[in-house]
């Protein structure tokens, strides 16, 4: 059994250093996910070709983007809320008021 390249290895400690930072402020908690990502990284510790190693590091990124995405929605929302609730009040505003035209 040969050695993995070590660029990869470096790669992979990267990403994962990076998703379990990013962990910190998961909803469900830091150790639920870091749980999570132990099993994750751990499940995929066989692999020794490249090509699949390379795979697994994209799916990482992959997943790093999606967490960060998470994180974001909320502020995201909370805009279109805003939005929402002045729309609405404009629109009130432009209606004629029920008391007044009985």
């Amino acid at each position: 059994m040969t050695s993995p390249n070590p660029a990869l290895r470096h790669q992979v400690i990267r990403i994962y250093k990076e998703l379990l930072f990013l962990g910190r402020e998961y909803p469900l908690g830091y150790d639920y996910f870091r749980t999570r990502l132990h099993k994750a990284f751990a499940s995929q510790q066989h692999l020794t070709d490249e090509v699949q190693i390379k795979k697994g590091i994209q799916r990482a990124e992959f997943v790093k983007k999606e967490i960060e995405a998470l994180y974001v929605q909320p502020l995201e929302t909370s805009e279109v809320e805003l939005f929402l609730n002045h729309a609405f009040q404009v629109l009130l505003k432009a209606l004629p008021n029920p008391s007044t035209t009985i």
